[in-house]
């Protein structure tokens, strides 16, 4: 497979800020999967390798895949995209370059696929179609029921963000810098050309009003016309926006490894705050909002509470999980769900900034 860069230099450059970043290395994957809700369970990598649906009243667990004694031979490796939910069955990928879909009542394996390489992305999933993004370029689109592979496309290079799927549309974006849009049934390409930054896009995408946003390496996060494939805009710090940005009212909050948090207008790119929130530590998980607060959590497990208008602090001092986090957390009413590397799980009260680890049975 033809690619634009030599994948040796880029693996030795992913692997060096993977590394400051304390993310993933090929030799020990550790895995990053958030967590996701459907209305009464809680899906959540509770441990390496392994994906368990909790109770979302009491936590309490339902089942665990893979269970290590039913399937000895099933090894994931790790699990770094949150599972997708259709209709009665969770989708989800490992380092392993295997796929499951299972059952949400209790676990069981519907069907199961084998990607070229490894999954770092999450998946993208329909009524009709499951796509499926490897480190190795490729994505697949495969029947839900039964995990047939129906179609593929090249990106030409890793596929660490997960393909974004809206209004028959899939944006997919690939470490050789390029956005593609391309049709959901038929892959064939909707703009005339992709959409190519200087390095690589790694943050999962978003779509708000017409602007797909996409982060990269080049220490840049664009917005690209969602219909046209052009740039309106971008924005420079001083490392890689890695995590997922939030927009809610007109604002994008974009999470950056150089530790801040950046508050721009969705309309230009110009920023919102006086200055971006500083944290501790580089920020790969992706900003929520809870209640009247925008809370972000570091990669140190420290939890911010902001001030969405100022982005200044409003506790008295961060919630100190002293636990290494780079997933997404989720909203459970006022509070947070963080999920941190190990499968440990935390509550965070979004007012008082307050913290329960959460212990299952």
């Amino acid at each position: 497979m033809a690619r634009t860069r030599p994948r040796l230099v880029l693996a030795v450059l992913g692997l060096t800020m993977l590394a400051a970043a304390g993310c993933v290395g090929i030799s020990k994957p550790e895995g990053w999967a958030g967590p996701a809700q459907t209305d009464d369970l809680l899906l959540a990598s509770t441990a390496k390798g392994k994906l368990s649906a909790l109770n979302a009243e009491d936590f309490s667990p339902i089942w665990t895949f893979p269970t290590g004694e039913e399937d000895p031979k099933i090894d994931l490796e790790a699990i770094y995209g949150t599972p997708v939910v259709t209709g009665d069955t969770v989708c989800f990928g490992g380092y392993s370059g295997d796929v499951y879909a299972l059952s949400l009542e209790d676990g069981g394996v519907l069907w199961s696929f084998e990607a070229d390489g490894p999954i770092i992305a999450g998946l993208a999933a329909s009524e009709t179609a499951v796509y499926v993004a490897s480190d190795e370029g490729s994505l697949y689109v495969l029947d839900p029921q039964t995990g047939r592979q129906v179609d593929a496309f090249d990106a030409g290079d890793s596929i660490w963000a997960a393909p974004l799927l809206a209004d028959g549309v899939l944006y997919l974006a690939s470490v050789n810098g390029k956005l593609y849009a391309l049709d959901a049934e038929t892959l064939d390409p909707v703009w005339d050309a992709p959409f190519e930054a200087d390095q690589g896009l790694i943050s999962d995408l978003v779509l708000a009003d017409g602007s797909v946003l996409a982060g990269g390496i080049d220490r840049a996060l664009h917005a690209v016309d969602a219909e046209t494939g052009e740039e309106r805009w971008s924005s420079k710090a001083d490392n890689w926006f890695w995590g997922r940005p939030l927009v809610a009212e007109g604002t994008v909050y974009a999470p950056n490894l150089d530790g801040h948090l950046y508050a721009l207008s969705l309309k230009d790119g110009t920023p919102v705050w006086d200055s971006p929130f500083e944290a501790e530590e580089p920020l790969r998980s992706a900003p929520v909002l809870a209640g009247d607060s925008l809370l972000i959590v570091d990669r140190g497990g420290n939890v911010y509470g902001l001030d969405l208008e100022a982005g200044t602090l409003k506790w008295s001092a961060p919630a100190a999980l002293e636990k290494t986090v780079l997933s997404n957390p989720i909203v459970l009413g006022e509070e947070v769900l963080i999920s941190a590397q190990g499968g440990d799980l935390f509550r965070v009260d979004a007012t008082a900034g307050s913290f329960v680890e959460v212990v299952t049975p």
